[in-house]
């Protein structure tokens, strides 16, 4: 009988004990689950405030960007309005030169009829050239001047799409990490106890070698 108390007695306390350890390893479980938690929750604030610094100098930069694209588009219609001013003042000075030269000529030669419309005629023409020499300079000033400016409007847009390029994909948090599982702390102590009274049901039936030596006496 006694064998079977201390039996019972040892399989209680090996459920107990197991019961405490099965409760210490979920108290570390949750421990490690926890920390993790606050890992990630770090991690993510810590790309927030990252992409939040991306967006700022992106929206410095792109404000740059424009600036220099205004800069840009400013020196070009200075440059096509200093060609067009030249070609008005070329222009003026070839016709003031051209009436002073006919007038010139005209009283010069005494010509008369025929004769000074021929003359008239061949001056005319030569200014003439000189117009179309100034008018295709400035249709060429015309053309360098859309050129430049959609060059500019290209390196504007390529310089914004790629600092847009930083700033594209937001953080997401990382996937959560995964609950422990966590283990039954009674059934340990339940299983004690059972195989406690199984043992305790067991010795009560075993014969000890005593149970007969009163009626033999």
């Amino acid at each position: 009988m006694l064998g079977a108390i201390f039996g019972g007695a040892s399989k209680i306390l090996g459920g107990i004990a197991a019961s405490n350890a099965a409760k210490a390893r979920n108290r570390a479980a949750i421990q490690r689950y926890e920390r993790d938690l606050e890992i990630r929750k770090r991690t993510h604030f810590q790309k927030l405030s990252i992409y939040s610094a991306k967006v700022n100098k992106y929206h410095t930069d792109i404000n740059e960007n424009d600036l220099a694209a205004n800069r840009g588009y400013a020196q070009a219609q200075v440059a096509l309005g200093q060609a067009q001013s030249k070609a008005v003042g070329q222009s003026e000075k070839k016709f003031i030169e051209f009436v002073n030269k006919k007038l010139g000529k005209t009283l010069a030669s005494g010509a008369t009829g025929r004769s000074a419309a021929r003359l008239e005629m061949m001056d005319f023409a030569a200014f003439g050239r000189g117009q179309a020499d100034l008018a295709f300079k400035l249709t060429r000033s015309a053309e360098a001047y859309q050129t430049q400016v959609e060059s500019i409007r290209n390196q504007q847009k390529s310089a914004r799409n790629k600092l847009y390029g930083s700033v594209m994909w937001q953080p997401v948090a990382d996937l959560p990490p995964i609950a422990p599982q966590m283990e039954n702390t009674s059934m340990p102590i339940i299983q004690g106890f059972l195989g406690a009274a199984a043992g305790f049901a067991g010795g009560g039936e075993t014969s000890t070698g005593v149970e007969g030596y009163g009626d033999m006496a």
